[in-house]
């Protein structure tokens, strides 16, 4: 059995192929939060009318994942993350127990000996207690469910999901909810990658701060309100190039930083030893993957920022990847098939 698991701030998914119909690929997507309500009478009918699994924690109910949502009206607290800044927290033992729930719930039972999961991992790795960590932790509730972990990066995994026709060769640009990464890579090889701290929970947070977008809970203490940008984004379709009020204006300045500090990391790495070696000055294809990028008008700001920067000669073409919040998930799965040919390919030599 061979399985992937994308660890994200804002999702996890998983996806592995259908042991009944092998060509074709199961997908699961949790959301990596989790909610915790009054344990009162009144709110475990609440939950038991609406058929919402609860589990009791320290005084309240906690509802973990897709469910938390559903039960959200039942508090007036906001969800909780299950990663702190891109980290799995050393002090909230709740949230810890609820991720190897749900990563017990979103991997098959292995059908073999020898079974591989391909994860990645939150956060970057010039902060490498807290990637370790992570990493360890995560690899734990892997092996748990009888797999061998394989760690990948984020953007080395989009790549192989979503540059085929470029024949694996070029760079790939994954942003997240709390992490962006950057891989360039020749015929599927990575010669040089790196990941930044900042992801569209940062536009968020700075947009729902300066327009005070917040709720309160019984007792008057007030919380960022990060569910009610989410959804004035879905529901008003914001463009980059074309914004519309403070909030439209505000939120493209913010992306404008990011997307600066993006594009002096693609001319860092286009510098680096390894690429200038391998590609000369080959132009190349960006490809962009995870949610952040699927904004109205993100392509066309990239492309001002490397004007800005004077890297654009360097650029091919950019394209947002199909699907591209499923990019980083379907990618690990190719590469966890690639890695188990090359394991059975050494056994039998």
């Amino acid at each position: 059995m061979i399985c992937a698991i994308d660890f994200g701030s804002c999702c996890i998914r998983s996806v592995f192929r259908n042991p009944r119909t092998p060509g074709r690929l199961s997908m699961y997507a949790e959301k990596s939060e989790y909610a915790l309500i009054p344990d009162t009478g009144h709110h475990r009918r609440s939950l038991a009318d609406q058929q919402i699994p609860f589990a009791e924690c320290e005084g309240s109910l906690a509802v973990v994942g897709n469910n938390a949502a559903r039960a959200q009206w039942l508090s007036r607290v906001p969800c909780t993350p299950l990663f702190v800044e891109g980290a799995v927290p050393s002090d909230d033992p709740p949230a810890r127990q609820m991720l190897s729930v749900l990563t017990e719930a979103m991997l098959p039972p292995v059908d073999a000996e020898r079974s591989l999961c391909v994860l990645t991992v939150p956060g970057v790795p010039h902060e490498s207690h807290r990637v370790q960590n992570n990493a360890e932790f995560l690899s734990r509730l892997i092996r748990m469910r009888g797999y061998s972990p394989f760690v990948v990066n984020p953007a080395e995994a989009s790549l192989l999901a979503t540059c085929h026709d470029a024949t694996f060769t070029g760079i790939s640009i994954v942003m997240g909810a709390e992490t962006t990464s950057v891989c360039i890579a020749r015929y599927g090889i990575s010669l040089a990658k790196e990941s930044i701290a900042i992801g569209s929970n940062w536009i968020d947070t700075e947009v729902a701060r300066q327009f005070q977008v917040q709720v309160w809970d019984g007792d008057g203490n007030s919380f960022i309100d990060l569910e009610s940008i989410r959804q004035w984004k879905q529901q008003s379709c914001p463009h980059l190039r074309n914004a519309v009020g403070d909030r439209e204006r505000m939120m493209s300045r913010l992306y404008v930083v990011v997307l600066d500090r993006v594009t002096r990391t693609v001319a860092q790495l286009l510098q680096s030893t390894p690429v200038r070696n391998a590609l000369q000055r080959q132009k190349l294809a960006v490809m962009l993957s995870g949610g952040a990028t699927m904004i109205e008008g993100f392509a066309s700001l990239l492309t001002e920022r490397f004007i800005e920067h004077e890297i654009a000669e360097r650029i091919q073409s950019i394209r947002l990847a199909p699907d591209p919040a499923t990019a980083v998930v379907r990618g690990a799965l190719i590469f966890g098939e690639l890695e188990a040919r090359a394991l059975a390919v050494e056994e039998a030599a």
